[in-house]
């Protein structure tokens, strides 16, 4: 049912609305998406209807609730129509659902399947794949190779900003992706320099939804600097917003990185608190990340220390849990990502160059064979001009 202060909102005020509040507030994006598609099946119009469908999808599962419902609906209403957008779109949503809930062969599946639909009929679909793509990789721990697929999406968006199909919070969330790239690259300094764009851009577009991202990655690559005063004001100012929506996966590493820093300034009981803070958002979100993974060691060291043998063996338990998560998956991940995406890749600009070098030869050929033919009739010209 439509809220009665949504009901005379036209689709343009509504879209403006769910922009201005998704990664924000995502129950409010929710209720505008909600509005969207019913006012889409009110009007039977299906650009309404596919659009309600793919933002109702995406807000759920930032909000770590099933969106699959949303996501299979606008499969199946797309699956024969043949636009610009759909079917591709709808197996985009798909797959960022799978990623979410970390089923990381199956969103590569949807992924290779919008790729192969928008090839050639859609540069936005097929530059913002190569992004999610790389996504897929960081969960690989794949940083070096990810990090040029989010550069070719960020030029890309930024290549845009001087035409009229702009797109400003791509933009903008491709900044953020090179940020968290070469975070995880380990590479801070410019983590922090692409962050600071991203904040200026925020402010300079009037668009926040990754602003409160930047402040998280510029207080992990404050911490992993050692400044620690300013890495614990951006992490706590994060935290409050991070568990409004339930984005777990990140509000764990908010909590690790305040736990490290606690430690490290030899806090030892808000270190303990932050990390057990961290640990069990893990669990709940079910992802385990190799950076995280000394939060484990310290937990256990802990308790030994403390003679708390029961806590001790219940984390050893979970350290057990974590690096079984961490191998299993990746690994086979990784072999997906090369056999289905890098690997056709390579095919495709290996039989490019086989190509390019046979039109080479080609021309070559057919430039020697006019030579010849030149030559011939000059010399045949010279030889009967001396007979005379």
């Amino acid at each position: 049912m439509i809220p009665d202060s949504l009901k005379n909102k036209s689709f343009e005020q509504l879209q403006k609305q769910y922009d201005k509040v998704f990664r924000i507030d995502n129950d409010k994006a929710e209720s505008y998406a909600n509005s969207i598609l019913l006012n889409g099946k009110k009007e039977k119009n299906n650009t309404f209807i596919y659009d309600g469908y793919y933002k109702i999808a995406h807000t759920k599962g930032l909000k770590s609730e099933n969106g699959h419902p949303y996501a299979d609906s606008l499969i199946n209403i797309t699956k024969n129509v043949d636009t610009k957008e759909y079917p591709a779109k709808a197996h985009i949503i798909k797959g960022i659902l799978l990623n979410y809930e970390f089923k990381y062969s199956e969103a590569l599946n949807h992924y290779i399947q919008a790729q192969n639909l928008s090839k050639n009929k859609n540069s936005d679909q097929f530059f913002y794949i190569k992004k999610l793509i790389g996504i897929l990789k960081t969960a690989t721990d794949e940083n070096k190779e990810a990090l040029p697929l989010f550069l070719e999406y960020y030029n890309y968006q930024k290549q845009k900003l001087n035409t009229s199909n702009k797109d400003i919070k791509s933009y903008i969330g491709s900044i953020a992706s090179i940020s968290g790239s070469y975070n995880k690259n380990t590479n801070y300094n410019q983590s922090k320099f692409y962050n600071k764009i991203g904040l200026i851009e925020c402010k300079k577009y009037n668009d926040y939804t990754h602003y409160i991202y930047f402040k998280m990655l510029d207080g992990v690559a404050d911490y992993y600097l050692k400044n620690y005063s300013k890495a614990s004001l951006n992490l706590l100012e994060t935290e409050k917003h991070l568990t409004k929506n339930k984005d777990y996966k990140n509000l764990s590493i908010v909590y690790y990185c305040l736990g490290k820093i606690n430690y490290e300034t030899n806090k030892q009981k808000e270190s303990i608190k932050y990390f057990l803070k961290s640990d069990s958002l893990s669990f709940i979100s079910d992802d385990f990340l190799p950076k995280t993974r000394d939060r484990y060691e310290i937990l256990i060291d802990y308790y030994k220390k403390s003679g708390d043998k029961e806590n001790q063996l219940k984390l050893i338990d979970k350290l057990f849990y974590a690096d079984s998560i961490m191998n299993t998956s990746r690994q086979y991940l990784a072999k997906e990502i090369y056999k289905k995406y890098d690997a056709p890749i390579l095919l495709e600009e290996k039989e490019k160059l086989i190509s390019d070098l046979n039109n080479k030869n080609y021309l070559l050929y057919w430039f020697l064979g006019i030579g010849f033919i030149v030559t011939s009739i000059l010399s045949y010209i010279y030889i009967k001009s001396r007979g005379k």
